[in-house]
């Protein structure tokens, strides 16, 4: 009689981990995550993309400002940071860390069985696949992450199928006077669109100043702005109101772009191409052209 009830256990154990197929039994059933936090602004993106609302426990402190793009009945729930006591009170079973978060702040939790993603900071489309893929494989959303996958490349199909009606020199502008050149996302976004980086071509790499007297004598076609009425003020942002700066702004067609499709290259930047698209559509080069 033992014997049967320890037999009635394990088989019920058995049950409980395995799917029982026509060939046998399966590999163990991986749970979703049912309290799902993010820890900053960057992973939002990608966790309001996957994760059911319904699972998300908290978005990041920065949830309920202008550079978000939670939806209202999120950006109050709850307040995720990568900090080891206010992670402890959330008690997530999965904790999405955005670029550059400190993974020590999950060292408690992780010994609690929570699962930890830190997100890989990157310049490109491919690089968003690759966290897509890896948060939907953490989150049992694998197929969801496919799909939002091939959905943003017809996207960037469409992009490409577009006729521009000439060729658009963008620059983007932050409030500090500060431009994105080769090889950055805001780079990808505007190639996608089928611009052309005026920052590269002024000769900045990467993240960098914008060259004054160079934007002078070679001024844009088109202006691309982010953060200017989104963030927090700053002492930096008085480059912006230099005169030159203030003269070439003037004179050039300027474009907003909301910051919240581009905080970090995530799966709303092909929401920021289109935009700039948009803007290049809307212009007349017509003059400039003859």
């Amino acid at each position: 009689m033992a014997a049967s009830a320890h037999s009635f256990k394990l088989v019920s154990v058995l049950t409980g981990l395995l799917v029982f197929t026509g060939a046998g039994f399966a590999a163990p059933v991986k749970a979703a995550p049912k309290h799902v936090v993010s820890t900053s602004l960057c992973g939002d993106g990608y966790v309001l993309a996957l994760v059911p609302p319904k699972h998300i426990t908290a978005l990041s402190w920065q949830a309920d400002t202008k550079l978000s793009a939670a939806p209202a009945f999120l950006r109050h729930k709850n307040k995720g940071m990568a900090s080891a006591e206010r992670l402890a009170r959330l008690h997530a079973d999965l904790v999405v860390l955005g670029p550059g978060d400190p993974l020590r702040a999950t060292k408690a939790v992780q010994k609690g069985g929570t699962k930890v993603l830190s997100l890989n900071w990157t310049e490109s489309f491919e690089g968003v696949f690759d966290n897509l893929r890896a948060l939907g494989d953490i989150s049992g959303q694998t197929q969801t992450a496919e799909t939002k996958i091939k959905a943003i490349k017809a996207r960037l199909a469409a992009l490409k199928t577009r006729a521009p009606k000439h060729t658009v020199r963008i620059l983007y502008l932050t409030p500090s006077g500060n431009s994105a050149g080769a090889g950055v996302f805001v780079d990808a976004a505007i190639r996608a669109a089928g611009g052309i980086n005026h920052g590269a071509t002024l000769g900045i790499k990467g993240w960098g100043r914008v060259p004054l007297e160079k934007l002078t004598l070679n001024p844009p076609d088109l202006i691309i702005t982010s953060f200017f009425n989104e963030a927090y003020p700053s002492i930096a942002n008085l480059r912006s109101r230099h005169p030159l700066m203030r003269r070439v702004m003037q004179n050039t067609p300027t474009e907003r772009i909301a910051a919240k499709n581009w905080i970090c290259a995530g799966p709303r930047l092909i929401k920021a191409a289109e935009e700039i698209a948009q803007a290049m559509d809307a212009l007349d080069l017509s003059e400039t052209a003859s």
